[in-house]
């Protein structure tokens, strides 16, 4: 069942576009549930063909798969049942539309920073179902959680602990406090040792009484933040680690009302698999079981999956722009994306030596008959997507899909080369879609520095002499007085701020209008 707000677009059904199975030598099996492609090889998502999807938003373009993102969330809560509670880590993707799908989910939202808590109440979440959980909290933004009544703030160090402390006294408000404990577990490849994350635990009998002797300080109980966890035994073995911890403090007259274990459950891409979520159906009634055997008080359990939900739901689209062979062997296609402001989470995999899925999207028919290297269009010689991908024969104007681009890519996108951020596109059952984030504008991009110039006097924008008098004989043509002048062209004059924006989204965007490409005439 999709739940769309209003302003979808919906694409008139083609006779010829009749979906079938993918080509079994480009296929996975997580993408089954929303890719198909036509007769002619082109690539089908929920049943639209990609090049009509780009045809309307341009490239690069990513694309979200609602019932993707629905189908994971649920498979989450199914796993863990009523009993735990599920936050979603805003910071793998922070989209509203995403959100807002994660709220109607049953999930609450694990916040990094105050933007991500402002996010959450523009989606529509309570201040009760937002936590903050970042390493470092300026006053201000202390100020701000504690004004709007979050659900927790997260203490990740000694430091903070007395910062929060601090902070509550001055404002003569109480902060309800979680503190983040590095439980030092080495499991196999896993380890906490060298995690940044969390108050090593033999340092947190003295965190408890800092949070513990402020009159403003409600401390609530702990936080573990996991990071690529591989197998259920970690969860295991970190809950029985915090079992013991909070027995502790129950002997002590100290009540520990809440225990997050955090996210980390790895996602598939390329090759790798996605973490065993089924595996953890019983961890549940283990966890139950322990809690009985050291008499402890009920309290909240809450888990924080965040990119094993939206990576796989996420597709990114862009365009061959050019083929060169550089040798016998050695061949680069450029594309219009590119590892900075497209797929810049590429860095993060190739840490963990892990390539993305890159399809033929408008030639899903072809066979794969040679390798290339895929290269992104910046200014830049590390902007490489890809080496060695067995691809069929490209040429300029192709379309391509990367796979599994729903996590990170898309908040870790820069401007780099001051290019646009790509549009954000969601996709639903019904093959309808909705424009969820338009591409960035140059006006945008450029006024954190024309403001200060603007600021700094009148005179400081002459320094920009093209955008101080944006060649306004150029851009109109120099048109002519009518009376006067002697018919000679006018001479540029200095303009607005906005003015000046204004040209440079005329001049610069060319035809695309809110994100969307605009055919002539229309």
């Amino acid at each position: 069942m999709s739940h769309r707000l209003p302003g979808t677009y919906k694409f008139k059904k083609l006779p010829l576009t009749k979906p079938r199975p993918v080509n079994t030598r480009y296929m996975r099996d997580r993408w089954s549930g929303f890719l198909k492609q036509d007769s002619s090889g082109m690539l089908m998502i929920e049943g639209v063909p990609v090049d009509r999807l780009v045809e309307k938003y341009g490239t690069p373009l990513y694309v979200m798969v609602e019932s993707d993102i629905r189908d994971r969330a649920r498979r989450f809560r199914k796993v863990f049942g009523p009993d735990i509670s599920m936050q979603y880590a805003a910071k793998v993707n922070s989209n509203l539309e995403i959100l807002r799908i994660l709220r109607e989910e049953g999930f609450d939202l694990d916040c990094s920073s105050v933007g991500e808590l402002i996010l959450g109440l523009l989606a529509d979440f309570k201040p009760k179902q937002l936590t903050f959980t970042n390493l470092y909290k300026s006053e201000q933004d202390l100020h701000f959680a504690a004004k709007i009544g979050v659900q927790s703030i997260t203490a990740d160090s000694l430091e903070e602990i007395e910062h929060i402390a601090r902070t509550a006294k001055k404002l003569k408000k109480h902060i309800d406090t979680v503190i983040r404990v590095n439980p030092m577990i080495q499991i196999g490849n896993y380890s906490t040792r060298g995690n940044k994350y969390g108050i090593p635990i033999g340092y947190i009998d003295r965190a408890i009484e800092m949070a513990r002797s402020s009159p403003f300080v409600d401390f609530q109980g702990f936080h573990f933040h996991g990071g690529y966890v591989e197998h259920p035994r970690v969860y295991k073995s970190a809950a029985r680690t915090f079992i013991k911890l909070i027995k502790r403090c129950q002997d002590r007259g100290i009540r520990v009302k809440t225990l997050s274990l955090g996210g980390g459950f790895p996602a598939a891409i390329g090759g790798e698999p996605a973490f065993p979520i089924e595996d953890m159906k019983d961890f549940p009634r283990y966890f139950r079981r322990l809690c009985e055997r050291a008499g402890i008080q009920p309290f909240r359990l809450i888990f924080e999956p965040g990119k094993s939900i939206t990576l796989n739901a996420g597709i990114g689209l862009m365009r061959v722009i050019a083929k060169k062979r550089l040798g016998a062997n050695d061949r680069i296609v450029i594309a219009d994306g590119s590892t900075y402001n497209f797929v810049p989470d590429f860095f993060t995999i190739l840490q963990e030596q892990i390539t993305y899925d890159i399809l033929p999207a408008s030639l899903m028919n072809s066979p794969r008959v040679h390798s290339v290297t895929i290269a992104g269009s910046t200014c830049d010689c590390w902007d490489i997507i890809s080496r060695n991908l067995g691809m069929p024969k490209l040429r300029a104007g192709d379309l391509l899909a990367v796979m599994d681009v729903g996590a990170y890519a898309q908040v870790m996108a820069s401007n780099f080369n001051t290019i646009k951020r790509a549009s954000v596109i969601m996709i639903y059952p019904d093959g309808s879609t909705k424009l969820i984030r338009r591409r960035d504008r140059y006006s945008e991009m450029f006024a954190p520095e024309l403001d200060v110039l603007k600021l700094a006097g009148p005179d400081e924008l002459e320094k920009y002499h093209n955008l101080y008098r944006v060649n306004i004989d150029k851009i109109w043509k120099g048109k002519q007085k009518k009376n006067g002048n002697n018919g000679k062209q006018p001479k540029p004059f200095p303009l607005s701020k906005l003015a000046v924006y204004n040209l440079l989204e005329k001049t610069a965007a060319g035809k695309e209008k809110n994100g969307i490409l605009v055919r002539p005439g229309k």
